[in-house]
């Protein structure tokens, strides 16, 4: 009887255990739990860190003031989006050093990470008229570190100031509400005239697109995915082409109504297709942004959250970038993005499986060869290697902070910066880069086939003979970069040989096509095959 009791005993833990292990895999109990063990963690440092003497900034907001933003909170929260019409704002005071601030505060983030958890959450900030600016700001934004990608988002900051391009400014601060410490939190300028002052800049109209019908699009997508419906009809991957452009900022006291109508016509003119990138853009304040960003390895460079100033001697818009997206929970050796090589996304709801936007500024060709020339300039010169050098003390001194306060959390990785680094400079060099078959030669005219294997643009540039001689094309020929995942296209061309001996098809074993990728000094060459099509 003993026996069979410990047979059933067995019988019954090895049920149990084998129903955890289901219910473990079908609902990742497993990365639940681990998630909830580090946020406590978490949690449990920033409570110390918070009782060290550290210099702060301590905001009260009256209890029915608090009252509305916890009301919009849950209201987001519900709908999972925080929407405009709940965009309201709350009357309180914010206290540093000496000073004290008249301010107005609210709710920020459309998305939930914003928002949901249960202490940190970001806001939008508004110090008065006749209240003294804090760090120079009038508008700013205090959002925990977890949604500004840690310490990315100052590093690129950082790198905006150095260029000289036109830079939001950014910076980790303690903060208390109510008298309750929620430890470090990163300070981020908001478009106000301080920060257009603090670019060096005149006050003119900056423009943008508006969110609203995205942020609309997204809560119906959410809604039609749960019922396992994907919507693609007029749905998000057309948006960009549909929202308004509006003035983010703009006075008439103090900026010209002439300026924002010819911002307005810019943006979109150029979106229309009616003109080119660098005909709206200022083209090397674009090409330094994103490669910038794509050396940092952001995830996007989105048309909503780029800003556009209108520079009245240019005449041309200059980006306002932020919101870097680095993610390095994901598997950076394995996983990573590719609009800065080119526009194709791969996404099973994206029909057209392209960033619209990117796409669009990527038509211009001369553009596109400058930026992937800052692209390759950056990257050899080891950029954020040097600024992190030569901010070290600042640098370190945030990189501590955050380690307090996240300490189970990847808030930065050399070994990241570096991975990207050599991505770039390997797509910039490939090992092969053309296939190049023979066709025809007839009057003098050589004719050939290729195919460019890899995803950057190639303009060929000749033919360079085992003699020594060569043939300098006068004008480039340009191959488009190869989409993945399909097969490859072939271009034929024709080269003026000038009646060469050396371009007949017994001598193809001499010859050798010349060609770069664009934006690149490096000259390539590739063998000529028989063709036997």
């Amino acid at each position: 009887m003993i026996k069979f009791k410990k047979i059933y005993i067995n019988l019954f833990f090895i049920i149990i255990i084998f129903f955890a292990g289901l219910l473990t895999e079908r609902f990742q109990l497993d990365n639940k739990l681990s998630n909830s063990f580090k946020n406590t963690y978490d949690n449990f440092f920033r409570l110390i860190y918070t009782l060290l003497p550290r210099e702060e900034i301590s905001i009260i907001i009256a209890p029915k003031e608090y009252k509305k933003i916890i009301e919009i909170r849950e209201k987001s929260i519900i709908q999972t989006k925080l929407t405009k019409d709940l965009e309201k704002w709350s009357k309180g005071k914010l206290y540093s050093k000496d000073h004290e601030h008249d301010i107005q505060i609210r709710l920020k983030g459309v998305f939930p990470d914003h928002w949901i958890d249960k202490n940190q959450w970001s806001f939008k900030v508004k110090i008065k008229d006749k209240s003294k600016s804090f760090n120079g700001y009038k508008r700013f934004a205090l959002q925990s570190p977890k949604t500004t990608s840690y310490i990315y988002e100052w590093l690129f900051m950082k790198a905006l100031e150095k260029e000289n391009l036109f830079s939001l400014g950014a910076d980790f601060i303690d903060v208390n509400i109510n008298d309750k410490n929620l430890g470090a939190y990163m300070l981020i300028g908001q478009i106000s005239k301080e920060v257009i002052k603090k670019n060096n800049k005149k006050i003119a109209p900056i423009i943008g697109f508006d969110s609203e019908l995205w942020i609309k699009e997204q809560m119906l997508s959410s809604e039609l995915n749960s019922k396992g419906v994907v919507k693609k009809e007029n749905g998000a991957e057309d948006v960009y082409y549909r929202v308004k452009i509006n003035p983010i900022q703009f006075s008439e006291k103090e900026s010209n109504l002439n300026d924002l109508k010819q911002a307005i016509n810019l943006l979109e003119s150029f979106r229309q297709g009616k003109i080119k990138t660098s005909d709206a853009f200022d083209a090397d304040h674009l090409a330094k942004v994103m490669a910038l960003r794509a050396l940092l390895g952001s995830y996007q460079f989105d048309w909503l959250d780029t800003k556009f100033y209108y520079n009245p001697r240019t005449k041309l818009l200059e980006p306002i970038s932020k919101e870097i997206h680095v993610d390095l929970n994901h598997n950076y050796k394995v996983y990573y993005p590719t609009w800065w090589i080119d526009s194709y996304i791969n996404r099973p709801d994206y029909e057209k499986n392209k960033d619209f936007f990117v796409d669009d500024l990527y038509k211009d060709k001369k553009f596109y060869e400058k930026y992937l020339k800052q692209l390759n300039y950056y990257s050899n010169n080891n950029f954020y290697k040097k600024l992190i050098e030569e901010n070290s003390k600042e640098f370190k001194s945030y990189l501590n902070m955050l380690k307090m306060n996240y300490p189970t959390k990847k808030v930065f990785s050399e070994e990241h910066l570096e991975i990207t680094r050599l991505r770039i400079i390997n797509y910039l060099n490939p090992v092969q880069g053309l296939n190049v078959y023979f066709s025809n030669y007839e009057d003098g005219k050589l004719k050939l086939n290729l195919s460019n294997l890899q995803r950057l643009p190639i303009q060929i540039l000749g033919i360079n003979f085992n003699d020594g001689t060569r043939i300098r094309l006068s004008n480039k020929i340009s191959l488009s970069g190869r989409k993945p995942f399909l097969p490859i296209e072939t271009k034929e061309i024709e080269i003026n040989c000038e009646y060469k001996n050396l371009c007949k098809k017994s001598k193809i074993d001499n010859q050798r096509i010349v060609f770069k990728i664009m934006g690149q000094e490096i000259e390539k060459s590739a063998d000529i095959s028989p063709f036997y099509k």
